[in-house]
């Protein structure tokens, strides 16, 4: 089975200096490969396969993580728009 990786993913890591990737398990037969960059600016591609999701962060060059680790995290939520001050608001 060939690689897919969609052109917007390839695309974020291309473009983005110091991306990023997160892989996890979100379903039963799903994996999710989140690319992060250092501003907090994200995007994601879902996989069949944990094996893929891993081929796909080494296919684009980037560092992986297994998992959420505590910097990863930080990086992830440092664009909080929420938290902001005149940021996106939740609804109530």
């Amino acid at each position: 089975m060939a690689l897919r990786i969609p052109p917007d993913v390839a695309r974020f890591a291309k473009l983005n200096l110091d991306v990023e990737v997160v892989v996890q398990r979100i379903g039963r037969d799903t994996w999710d490969l989140v690319l992060i960059d250092p501003s907090g600016n994200w995007t994601r591609a879902i996989f069949p396969s944990k094996e893929q999701a891993l081929a796909a962060a080494e296919f684009l060059g980037t560092p992986v993580h297994e998992g959420w680790d505590e910097r990863m995290s930080q990086r992830m939520n440092r664009r909080d728009h929420w938290g902001q001050p005149g940021g996106q608001r939740r609804a109530l």
